[in-house]
This record gives structure tokens, sequence and C-alpha cells, in this order.
């Protein structure tokens, strides 16, 4: 995840956004990350987390859902 984005998070919730990212990116089949599209997953995964939400599996379906992606269909 590009680090521009994580500027007024906590490390904590740095990491979780991360992980989240890299979680979208694996579901998406996506192998770069520096495309477009990893962009768009960035910057989703940004702001579900300022939402308040923290856990890294509910920002990763979060940000799935806004692809019209079910994480629990693409993880089975």
């Amino acid at each position: 995840m590009p680090t521009r984005f994580s500027e007024g998070f906590d490390p904590d919730v740095v990491r979780a956004m991360m992980v989240a990212f890299d979680k979208a990116c694996a579901a998406l089949g996506l192998v770069s990350k520096t495309d477009a599209m990893t962009e768009t997953i960035a910057k989703l995964v940004v702001e579900k987390a300022r939402t308040g939400e923290r856990d890294p599996d509910k920002l990763c379906a979060l940000t799935l859902q806004a692809f019209g992606r079910d994480a629990h269909r693409i993880h089975s």
C-alpha cells in the first residue's frame, strides 16, 4: 500500500490497512502494487478506515464489497 495513504493514522491502523490492502489485492488476483487498480484499492481501504473500522478482515471485506465481490465467496 502506498505510504502516502497512511498519513494521519497511528501505526496500528496503518498495519491493519496494509494487511487489508494485501488481502484485497490477493483476493482480486492483483500482482502489481503500482497500477491504477491497486491505487483504487488503497483509496478504498483508507476510506473505510476513516469511518473507524480497524479490523483488517473487515476492512478487506468492505473494500471487496465496493467492487461487488463477496470476501467469503472469494476465499472459499
